[in-house]
Parts: structure tokens; sequence; C-alpha cells
């Protein structure tokens, strides 16, 4: 049996007192990764970071959620769709938002964005953004039109509470 590491949540960086605190998970190459945790750290987001299908359920299956999932359009050695199938197909996590990120594809990524973005909507992506260039405040913005109203976190409290 081989052990996956679990991912650990980061607390934001920038939080306003009485800000809601969403969580945003991460899956891309550790340099990408890096990128994309200042961005939503800054913006007020706790996040957590994982390189694989596995790290990522590791977390998911112990923490129960995300509010907003964001995936690289092109994993090295695992499929987007094996991912997301795997997400929707998960009775806790059926309804997480998804969002897929081209980050800055090579020649071949260019040429198969509209192609993953047709699939990867078909198999319930919420989102698909094209940055070529690493922009964090587009980042933020697409993020933020997924977030849900209330952080799942805070859902879970007032639902208890009822």
């Amino acid at each position: 049996m081989t052990y996956i590491k679990e991912p650990v949540v980061e607390s934001p960086t920038n939080r306003q007192p009485g800000q809601d605190t969403f969580r945003i998970l991460i899956m891309d190459t550790p340099e990408h990764t890096e990128l994309l945790k200042t961005a939503c750290k800054e913006a007020g987001h706790a996040v957590v970071a994982a390189h694989s299908i596995a790290e990522s359920f590791a977390f998911l299956d112990n923490k129960d959620h995300a509010d907003v999932i964001v995936c690289a359009a092109y994993l090295e050695d695992e499929s987007l769709f094996d991912f997301l199938g795997k997400l929707r197909n998960h009775p806790t996590h059926q309804h997480s938002r998804f969002m897929i990120l081209a980050l800055e594809p090579g020649p071949a990524g260019v040429l198969m964005n509209y192609t993953v973005e047709i699939a990867g909507k078909a198999l319930g992506a919420d989102a698909f953004v094209r940055m070529p260039v690493f922009d964090a405040e587009k980042l933020v913005t697409e993020i933020d039109k997924l977030l849900p109203d209330i952080p799942s976190l805070e859902k879970s409290r007032i639902d208890g509470e009822l």
C-alpha cells in the first residue's frame, strides 16, 4: 500500500476581520501551485495544494470540502477528466465548483484548449480559464465568480445549529 501525504490547509495572508474565508484546492505542478497559492492567499482565501488526484482526494476525503477546485488543464501523468469524473461521481463532492486552468500551455496545449474546454464542461466543469501568462488579478476574479454565497465550513456550522 502506498502512503499518500495529505495536503495541508494554508491560511490566507491577507484576511480582513469578519471576512469569510473560502477554501481553494489547487492541483497543478509545484511551480504553478506556488504562484496560484500566493494569489489566492493574498486575496484572503485559505489554500490547499495538491499535485495528483490521489493527494487531492487524500485531502477531500478527510477534510470534506473545498469551495472551489482549480485544476491544471494539462497534467503531466494524470488526466483532469479522470479527476473531474471521480469528483462528480462522489456523493460528497459532486457539487464542488471546478475550474480548469490552462496556465502557460505549450504549443500543443494552445491547439487543444477548445477541445479540453468542451470536454471539461461536458463532464461538469464550471469554468475553463485560458491564461497564457500568469495574471493573479484575473485568477482571483475567475475564482470569485465560482465562490458560493457562504464558505462551506460556515455553512456546515450553520446547518449544524438548525
